[in-house]
């Protein structure tokens, strides 16, 4: 047999996930070599199940631990193995509502085995002892990611704000419990040095934000996920200039009633970070889009990734959005990676789809509403799409032009001209009432019986 190097063998498993399982048969090198994947993240029941003699061959790989309560009764058998590589550790302790307190790891010894010096991020969910965000602080001098959910009663909020101000080397903050994101909590994140990375969960409105009293917040902060409401919004975007990624959800009070809905101005407001390379925006209810408001969003131009969305299919709409506006947005967008562009109601039509190809030759993903003559490609310098793998519309129509082919297979032949790396073809409006005829269905079973004729060729 041919001599690979390890790094070769590597790149050929990598290319292989997730299958591969054969591949771990052909002899030792490609045994250890697969494993260093496999076993990359795994749960506590899933290495229990390994035979004891075998146990330490997979802990001498493993970066993630994940431990859940039923580990408890077989912790202890666990305990003796060396985890070399361990650096991230989940930690699950249950809930039991009617005691208040975790139901079963709460002050188990045997957790203190994995907390060790190599460990640089933890997740610790469920109700557990605060003794244990100590023991973190003593073991892991180099943790950097650190995630708390539902922490029931024994966290407290004075308790948690300790822990931050105590631990100077976190940079990655993940808070998914509601209660622990105070105003005192919030304002030290603000003025935390090094932080880049920080999840917050509950809705921030205006009054959190005007009770910063930092005079220069969230400074070094590149990543943020974050709920607000529309007042909180225009103050928000002032003091995380610094960002280069945020998913962003507008929210407020909800009426069982009626739908929320928030004015467009919004986009105006997040236009103002231009060094985004990553905008995710929900909107947790109904917008109507002003033209310029959407337009404005063309000052983003470093960015790579764009997803606008609602809380359902038709939460979001732009009746007065034309092609001229659509190509203005997207011509100074240059970079764009993958694009989700939930907007159900507006004039754009397939010359968007042109322009967009033409603005955005890097464009990989793009999932877009709307129903678009695919036959009308023919007239374009070939390929519009080079770099695409990933294409969502709402439908085919071959009613847009006059001059329209019929026929499902000319407009297949134009999406193989133009979208010569396509993967995933799909429409979104198949079972919408707007679309009457089989049309988009004919086109996407064309294409994909086309796909799959390739694949069978020698």
């Amino acid at each position: 047999m041919v001599y690979l190097s390890s790094e070769l063998v590597l790149e050929i498993l990598k290319y292989a996930e997730p299958n591969i399982a054969p591949f771990l048969r052909i002899n030792s090198q490609w045994f250890f070599c697969g494993i260093s994947l496999v076993w990359r993240h795994v749960w506590s029941g899933v290495l229990h199940r390994v035979p004891k003699n075998r146990r330490q061959i997979y802990t001498s790989e493993i970066r993630g631990f994940r431990i859940y309560p039923e580990a408890t009764k077989y912790l202890g058998e666990l305990s003796h193995l060396p985890w070399p590589k361990l650096e991230m550790l989940y930690i699950d302790f249950g809930y039991d509502d009617k005691l208040g307190q975790s139901v079963a790891l709460t002050d188990n010894p045997y957790l203190k085995c994995y907390m060790h010096r190599g460990l640089t991020g933890i997740h610790l969910q469920g109700a557990f002892d605060p003794e244990l965000l100590r023991l973190s602080q003593v073991s892991c001098p180099r943790i950097q990611r650190f995630s708390i959910s539902t922490s029931g009663t024994r966290i407290t909020p004075e308790v948690f704000l300790e822990y931050l101000q105590e631990s100077p080397s976190l940079t990655d903050i993940s808070i998914n419990s509601e209660e622990l994101v105070t105003r005192e909590i919030l304002n030290h994140l603000a003025g935390r040095d090094g932080l880049q990375h920080l999840y917050l969960e509950g809705i921030i409105d205006i009054d959190a934000i005007k009770a910063l009293n930092i005079s220069s917040p969230f400074k070094t902060l590149q990543h943020l996920t974050v709920s607000a409401t529309e007042a909180a919004l225009p103050l928000l975007v002032g003091v995380i200039g610094s960002v280069r990624s945020i998913h962003l959800t507008l929210d407020g009070p909800r009426d069982p009633l009626r739908d929320v809905t928030f004015d467009s101005v919004a986009l105006k407001h997040i236009s103002n970070l231009v060094e985004l390379r990553v905008l995710n925006l929900f909107v947790w209810g109904n917008m109507r889009i002003r033209n310029e408001d959407m337009v404005s969003l063309k000052s983003l131009t470093q960015l790579r990734r764009l997803s606008i969305s609602g809380a359902c299919a038709t939460s979001l709409i732009a009746p007065r959005l034309q092609d001229a506006d659509f190509e203005e947005l997207f011509r100074n967008l240059g970079q764009l990676e993958s694009l989700n562009f939930d907007v159900f109601r507006s004039d754009i039509t397939t010359d968007s789809l042109k322009s967009l190809g033409r603005c955005c030759p890097s464009l990989q993903r793009c999932e877009i509403m709307g129903i678009y003559d695919m036959a009308a490609f023919r007239y374009e310098k070939a390929p519009l799409f080079p770099a695409l793998v990933l294409l969502s519309i709402g439908a085919f129509t071959n009613l847009e032009r006059m001059m329209s082919s019929r026929r499902p297979y000319e407009h297949v032949r134009q999406i193989e001209k133009h979208f010569p790396n396509l993967q995933e073809l799909d429409c979104t409006f198949r079972t919408f009432p707007i679309v009457q005829d089989e049309f988009p269905e004919k086109v996407l079973r064309t294409w994909w019986k086309r796909q799959e004729a390739r694949k069978t060729k020698p």
